[in-house]
């Protein structure tokens, strides 16, 4: 097929094409609007060390994991969510919060999804106050003068709401135009009718010389 073939199938079926793309976008309207709300709200800490020593440096970013492993434990959770007065179990607060450490920005980002956005910013100000002072603990503990800090350097705040039924339609469009036009040359494909001149010409491989008029 030639370029012009292939446009010609758009052409043809354009129909098809524009009923996938309708189907495809309303179909991501409904689910979207169905769909519960989900509030995400991310709190920053910032981890220092409290003297310019490259040892002291490489032990805080290889301790940041640990400081997330300590606090992502449903036991630990349990306590955040009793402190806070949430009636969360430590397991869902396992599946709704984020803990990532960024050794090289030496920051601890904390991501927290809720159904609500005051509850959102609560467990991840909550998940960020634990860190802190499960790290005090630990340098409570040290001798010497070298220590590891942690402090707050962003409050909980919003910041996206799940689903975004703006991006799911686009989405859906993208996907209903591929869609339809893949759907447009199958069916193409599947046609095996002669209906003008033209087709005669290019499945037969011979020149119309004649056609006899229809007649109602």
């Amino acid at each position: 097929m030639q370029l012009s073939d292939y446009l010609q199938v758009l052409t043809k079926r354009w129909w098809v094409i524009l009923l996938t793309l309708i189907a495809a976008v309303g179909g991501a309207f409904v689910i979207s609007k169905l769909l519960p709300d989900t509030y995400r709200s991310q709190a920053v800490y910032l981890a220092l060390a409290n003297q310019a020593d490259n040892g002291l440096n490489i032990v805080l970013r290889n301790s940041m994991n640990s400081y997330r492993e300590l606090v992502m434990q449903p036991s630990v959770l349990d306590q955040i969510s009793q402190s806070t007065g949430l009636d969360i179990s430590g397991e869902r607060w396992m599946r709704d919060v984020n803990i990532q450490p960024r050794p090289d920005e030496q920051k601890i980002i904390i991501e927290v999804d809720a159904p609500s956005l005051d509850q959102s910013m609560a467990m991840a100000d909550a998940v960020g106050e634990r860190i802190v002072a499960e790290v005090n603990r630990i340098n409570a503990t040290l001798e010497g003068t070298a220590r590891i800090n942690v402090e707050r350097i962003q409050r909980a705040r919003l910041l996206s709401i799940q689903p975004n039924t703006q991006i799911n339609m686009i989405a859906g469009a993208i996907l209903g135009l591929i869609v339809g036009v893949l759907l447009a040359y199958i069916l193409e494909y599947l046609d095996d009718t002669l209906k003008t001149s033209a087709d005669v010409e290019r499945f037969v491989g011979l020149t119309t010389i004649g056609a006899i008029p229809s007649s109602e």
